[in-house]
């Protein structure tokens, strides 16, 4: 059977069909992925896929504990489901733990760790899963990349497309959201504020305080390794604050980027820098293929079949439980989502741009400091007693630290073994 042609208008019309098909009214879900890295416990290294102790056999091992094979090239073990969760891995390695969605933080932090659990079970009884936004020894051209053949092209994409592409791939790890939304008019209202407290959730939950292998100065390195990665699809997506930005204007800001590769007729092909409109004049798509060109664009806030928030750094255990509550606290609470969005309403694409260029240059401006205090006040107060929990060791690194970057490299100078701990995710009641 063979695929349908697209041309600009139909491939519109038909990605805007696919963005209503999941704005429905849903009930307030949050999906969490968390990246982490396997270390040496003892001198931090980063291990190798294919080395002895490496990710191929911790993936091995899941696999004969009740983890399924979801994905697998050559023999090689890439991913694994089990109970609507996934283990997947990173181009350098990255572990990454992407739960079934739901709805409180405590069935998360249950769902979270009982998972780590089962990692700790497996790896050898020198090894931590750690949370932090990249390696804290190794560099990235000691580790071979993931033997998945997508990650081989978008390695070669781009060689070219950023002085720290590279780096983003092999070398960084997030702590990710994603969300819910019930119309498109409730999706262009998130989407705004999401943008428009970008800056804010990239420098509160800034974790890197190493890269390739030494001492970052200054803070928000993953922030500005994403910025010197093929600009043209991280970051903001321009218009997200200037323009009524909804689901046509998201599909057209996808065929204005190369796709890098496609899925067209069951085949993969690498189709380097040519846009995603280009490609549509000698390509044919079946119609699930459409839904991997959402996932080749890297921006801030992406769209899928629901909105994912990529801003935060890999973080420790429990802080990384505040990205999901400080995400809920905000987008699934109508005051608080209210007073965000017309507070966004005065601002534009160059308010943001000119935050995150603040941000790699190390720099926070009072107002910016101001908008972190205050979502950290208002999740606290509008959240349970349970929920808010999580937030408050949040803002106490704010208040007495300034970042967590700056709580890491002061606990790796004082105590490089309280260091160790601070990052190891620590399985619960050891």
């Amino acid at each position: 059977m063979k695929g349908n042609h697209y041309n600009k208008e139909s491939y519109i019309e038909k990605q805007v069909a696919f963005f209503r098909k999941y704005a429905v009214n849903r009930p307030k879900l949050l999906g969490m992925e968390f990246e982490h890295f396997l270390l040496d416990s003892d001198t931090l290294r980063s291990y190798d896929y294919f080395e002895k102790n490496g990710q191929r056999e911790m993936m091995e091992a899941l696999s004969r504990n009740g983890w399924e094979i979801m994905l697998q090239e050559e023999g090689n073990i890439l991913g694994l489901k089990k109970n609507g969760s996934t283990i997947t891995l990173e181009p350098g390695g990255q572990v990454e733990i992407s739960l079934s969605p739901f709805e409180s933080i405590v069935e998360i932090d249950r769902a979270y760790m009982a998972i780590i659990k089962e990692i700790y079970d497996v790896i050898a009884p020198n090894q931590m899963i750690a949370g932090i936004g990249y390696h804290p020894v190794t560099k990235i051209d000691d580790l071979s990349l993931l033997p998945k053949k997508r990650y081989g092209m978008m390695y070669d994409y781009f060689r070219n497309n950023g002085a720290y592409c590279h780096n983003m791939m092999k070398g960084t790890a997030a702590t990710q959201v994603s969300i819910d939304f019930d119309s498109e008019t409730d999706f262009i209202k998130k989407f705004r504020v999401a943008n428009y407290l970008s800056p804010a959730i990239a420098s509160l939950f800034d974790a890197t305080p190493f890269f390739e292998g030494f001492l970052t100065e200054g803070n928000n390195m993953r922030s500005r390794i994403w910025a010197e990665t093929d600009l043209k699809r991280s970051k903001l997506i321009p218009g997200s604050l200037t323009m009524q930005f909804g689901f046509a204007e998201y599909a057209n800001y996808l065929l204005k980027l190369p796709p890098i590769l496609l899925y067209t007729e069951g085949q993969l092909v690498f189709s380097e820098n040519e846009t995603l409109e280009a490609t549509l004049s000698h390509y044919n798509f079946y119609d699930e293929e459409l839904e991997h060109h959402l996932s080749m664009v890297f921006p801030d806030v992406r769209l899928k079949q629901f909105i994912e928030i990529r801003m935060p750094d890999s973080l420790p255990y429990p802080y990384n439980l505040g990205v999901a509550a400080l995400i809920k606290g905000i987008f699934y609470n109508s005051r608080l989502l209210e007073k965000y969005y017309e507070q966004s309403l005065s601002l534009d694409d160059a308010w943001v741009e000119q935050q995150n260029n603040n941000l790699r240059m190390s720099l926070i401006d009072e107002e910016l400091h101001a908008l972190k205090l205050e979502i950290l006040q208002d999740v606290i107060l509008e959240l349970s007693e349970v929920e808010s929990a999580y937030m408050k060791p949040i803002l106490e690194v704010l208040e007495k630290e300034g970042s967590f970057t700056a709580l890491m490299q002061k606990t790796y100078l004082d105590d490089k073994d309280a260091f160790k701990q601070m990052i190891k995710i620590q399985e619960v009641g050891k």
